[in-house]
Parts: C-alpha cells; sequence; structure tokens
C-alpha cells in the first residue's frame, strides 16, 4: 500500500471541498513481482511472462510514499 499523488477531478473546487481534498490520502494497493529495493524505491511489475527477464506494466514507487508492504509467495 502506498500514498499516490492525485488531481481533484472538478476544474474548480470550493475552498471547503479543497480543504477536505487535500486531507484525504490516495491510498493505492498495488500487487505484483518485486523487480528492485533500494533505499529509494520499490519497483513493482504486474506482468512477468515467466519465460525471460521481460516485465510489462512496471512501477516505480517513492519509499516515502509507502505505507506498509506485505510479501506473497506464490507460483
Amino acid at each position: 500500500m502506498w500514498h499516490d499523488a492525485q488531481d481533484h477531478a472538478d476544474k474548480w473546487t470550493a475552498a471547503e471541498d479543497a480543504e477536505a481534498f487535500a486531507n484525504t490520502p490516495c491510498e493505492i494497493i498495488s500487487v505484483g513481482w518485486l523487480v528492485s529495493e533500494t533505499a529509494k524505491y520499490v519497483t513493482l511489475a504486474a506482468d512477468w511472462d515467466g519465460t525471460d527477464e521481460d516485465y510489462g506494466r512496471v512501477t516505480k514507487i517513492p519509499r516515502g510514499c509507502v505505507v506498509s508492504q506485505e510479501t506473497i509467495h506464490g507460483q
């Protein structure tokens, strides 16, 4: 789980709505193969072809945005 940047859906927003929006986190849950883990980033791939080192939909998440991380083992 990690916090992402988010734009408000409306072009013009009332001040009270903007304040409520500012205080609501955008929490994302990503599931995938761990490609790399460094002090600055966690990099996941949503797809893997299983035969070589090709990945699809690779996402690099800044470490400071990561809320929690869980390892799931499977085949």
